[in-house]
């Protein structure tokens, strides 16, 4: 089932992986909001599913929104919904994402990307538990579970006048974080697993059916910046490519380093240092095309610019 979610459920070997599923099913047992924190790519919404289908409310819908691709002009008819003649183009009446999770959950995905003057609009409706569709008058009673997650250090935001406290801590009743993929190595090895058997047959010669030790070891010593999502997508590719039932060293594709930095220079570094690096390197290369280089680090579009606009507010 090739949709958006990295993973239809967690698959954990860590310590810290393993924590973070627990405290996510205890989580689930209270109606409270939660808050999923973590880099783009960690399996935030993995846990956010996983939250839903061991709640009360696993029978009802579990509806997702992403908040970076909700327009101003379009916020409240997307998330309350509209009535006929609201305005122009809206010929017939629309259920908005709280009405379609009513008896449900609600996923609030990167809600640090709503813009401030909405958020004030989606924390009165958070608070009141009330809303009213574009251009009606009638209030709708919401019966939802809201999760929320985010990429970014909220409490940053907060202190740049970018987010609103109030909304941090209504969304935040219960907060859950998620470690990178370079701080929870054991999990490398049943995730690549998990993907060879996900994608082994979408290669043309075959059936893949095993992964050779000396490329675990290689994906193991890489610190993936893209995290999950990346390792899915360089594992992808290796399914796709192998010329044998076996992986091998020679299917894994370039993984990007930092190319201005002798090798030995980068355990100078930090690993957000690193980072930059990698990106500012591989931005060089594709001449600044960021949809070029976000394919080559395995990471969306958006994710690349939240990284680099991170990295100019920084300097």
């Amino acid at each position: 089932m090739h949709n958006e979610s990295l993973l239809a459920s967690p698959v954990v070997e860590s310590p810290a992986m393993k924590k973070v599923v627990d405290v996510a099913t205890r989580f689930a047992r209270s109606s409270a909001s939660v808050l999923i924190t973590g880099e783009s790519g960690t399996g935030k919404e993995v846990i956010a599913r996983t939250i839903h289908e061991h709640s009360k409310r696993c029978d009802g819908p579990y509806v997702r929104v992403n908040c970076a691709a909700l327009s101003e002009s379009l916020f409240e008819s997307e998330l309350f919904g509209h009535e006929e003649g609201a305005f122009t183009g809206a010929t017939h009446q629309r259920s908005g994402r709280f009405e379609l999770a009513s008896g449900g959950t609600l996923l609030l995905d990167e809600i640090s990307e709503i813009p401030l003057r909405l958020q004030a609009k989606l924390l009165r409706v958070l608070e009141e538990g009330e809303f009213q569709r574009v251009g009606g008058n009638e209030s709708q009673l919401t019966n939802i579970r809201v999760l929320s997650t985010s990429n970014r250090d909220l409490r940053r935001d907060i202190a740049k006048g970018r987010f609103r406290e109030d909304l941090y801590f209504r969304l935040g009743v219960l907060e859950i974080g998620i470690a990178p993929l370079r701080e929870r190595r054991a999990d490398i090895e049943p995730l690549v697993r998990h993907f060879v058997d996900r994608f082994a047959d979408e290669n043309p010669e075959g059936h893949i059916d095993d992964i050779a030790p000396s490329v675990l070891e290689r994906l193991e010593n890489y610190d993936w910046p893209g995290n999950v999502r990346q390792l899915r997508n360089v594992v992808h590719q290796m399914c796709v490519l192998a010329t044998t039932s076996c992986i091998g060293l020679q299917d894994i594709p370039d993984l990007a380093v930092p190319t201005n930095h002798a090798t030995s220079d980068l355990y100078d570094l930090t690993l957000r240092d690193a980072e930059q690096l990698i990106i500012e390197g591989c931005l060089k290369r594709y001449h600044g095309n960021k949809t070029a280089a976000a394919r080559h680090l395995g990471i969306s579009v958006r994710t690349l610019h939240n990284k680099v606009r991170t990295y100019l507010d920084a300097a």
